[in-house]
């Protein structure tokens, strides 16, 4: 028997039960023909109570019919009387309960650590500027970092190593989709597969630009919201000091705060976005302030970027509606769907692309959400969609983008490495990340955007 709990009266039993069916909670059972004269010893409201089928909920099926059979009537009726108060006290009850666990906002230790950095940490005297934290020359062994980059934590380091790209982990969690997108930085960053040369013009991004890894932005697991200014607040800061950020997530709601954040430095419209992506984001009516479903919508809604600005490339999925796509079109949207791309050409579509990028503005910020690719290249996107585009060719539209205009962000979202042992999706990620890397070199190489080095395109010999 459930000690501690008072029997229900039929009056208490009679709303509980009416509660339970309101709420949607319960699914019938029936006592066994064989157990049948046992249980007659209850009375109507416990055996409704049987019949309602919450009990299951508390105890399996076996053990309920055994215990019938075992019981004697006054134990029988003790057990069930204690299994409706429990249900009762279990229940959900408008007028007693809340809709949520209350945070304490005055505690001491709410958020503590979060945000804020040691005083000892924070004046810890040293040289300003990039440093490694490797421990030996080459940096194949210490702490791991994008690409092997030297590591930078203040402002003041990235302006000292003049940096060009400051690479920052945004390890957010919470948004939709299959959840482990917060490991998706650490494990691209333990894939050496970041600052590999350029294979068309064979420049070496890390050779030709200042690369940091700046650490990772810190989030609260707590609150989207909280996250989101507070990653739209450093993204600010970080390029405040002329450093391009690129955002490694982390889910697709970080596309928000990352954009709003450069636009805080360079202002609203002053530059267009390219969004790869299965999803359009631009959920008009969703429950919550902000997440990766409407990132999109509140950036058009708020003027950080303008519609006609924007581009979207490889839509597909149950987002893809027509009331989605007549909004996308009010707003100057420029979209590429799959169902395009199949009718038209891959080629054909991505030269449109290219075209639309070209007659836009000088400096764009670029986004990536891995679920653009399609499964088999990337299985560990979180929002995952069939018939997607080919790493290769998401990854050499990136590179000429990266190439032909000022770049003032890019982000890749979405990977969520626990779903791929393979590991073959922190590498793909990689590769898209690396490919705007080397679209950046070139252009501070002063090449055009698709030269090709002589050597690379011919063997020469006769």
């Amino acid at each position: 028997m459930i000690a501690g709990l008072a029997p229900v009266t039929r009056r208490r039993a009679t709303l509980l039960i009416a509660l339970l069916f309101a709420t949607g909670a319960l699914a019938d059972w029936t006592v066994p023909a064989k157990l049948q004269e046992q249980a007659s010893v209850l009375d109507q409201a416990q055996l409704d109570f049987l019949a309602s089928g919450v009990a299951l909920d508390f105890v399996p099926e076996r053990q309920l019919e055994h215990v019938i059979a075992t019981r004697d009537a006054e134990g029988l009726s003790a057990f069930v009387n204690d299994l409706m108060s429990l249900a009762e006290q279990m229940a959900y009850d408008a007028e007693r309960d809340m809709g949520a666990a209350p945070l304490n906002l005055n505690s001491e230790r709410f958020n503590s650590g979060s945000f804020t950095t040691p005083a000892p940490l924070r004046d810890f005297e040293r040289d300003p500027g990039p440093f490694s934290v490797h421990r030996y020359l080459f940096p194949q062994s210490g702490v791991p970092t994008f690409g092997g980059a030297k590591l930078a934590i203040w402002p003041e380091d990235l302006v000292a190593g003049d940096v060009d790209v400051a690479i920052i982990g945004v390890p957010n969690n919470m948004s939709s989709g299959r959840r482990d997108a917060g490991n998706g930085p650490n494990a691209m960053r333990a894939m050496n597969t970041i600052a590999t040369p350029d294979m068309q013009s064979l420049v070496k991004p890390f050779e030709t630009l200042s690369v940091v890894d700046y650490g990772d932005f810190s989030v609260d697991i707590m609150s989207t919201e909280i996250t989101v200014r507070r990653v739209a607040d450093m993204v600010a800061e970080t390029a405040g000091t002329g450093a391009i950020p690129m955002l490694v997530g982390g889910d697709t709601s970080m596309l928000y705060p990352g954009v709003k954040g450069v636009a805080r430095q360079h202002g609203n419209g002053s530059f267009g976005l390219l969004h790869f992506s299965a999803h359009p984001d631009a959920e008009r009516f969703g429950d919550h302030t902000i997440s990766d479903r409407q990132a999109l919508f509140v950036l058009l809604k708020e003027g950080i970027v303008a519609g006609s600005e924007t581009i979207q490339v490889g839509l597909r999925g149950a987002a893809v509606d027509a009331d989605t796509l007549r909004w996308l079109q009010s707003q100057g949207v420029r979209y590429h769907t799959m169902a395009e791309i199949e009718q038209r050409g891959i080629d054909t579509v991505l030269k449109r692309v290219q075209k639309e990028v070209d007659k836009g503005p000088d400096a764009f910020f670029v986004s990536v959400d891995v679920s653009v690719i399609g499964p088999a290249e990337m299985p560990a996107a979180g929002r995952i969609e069939a018939n997607g585009l080919r790493l290769d060719e998401v990854r050499q539209t990136i590179r000429h983008v990266c190439a032909a205009k000022d770049i003032v962000g890019f982000e890749i979202t979405d990977m969520a490495p626990m779903l791929d042992l393979s590991r073959i999706s922190a590498v793909n990620a990689n590769a898209l990340l690396n490919a705007c890397l080397s679209g950046i070199a070139v252009r501070k190489a002063g090449l055009e955007p698709d030269y090709v080095h002589p050597l690379a395109l011919d063997h020469g010999q006769r």
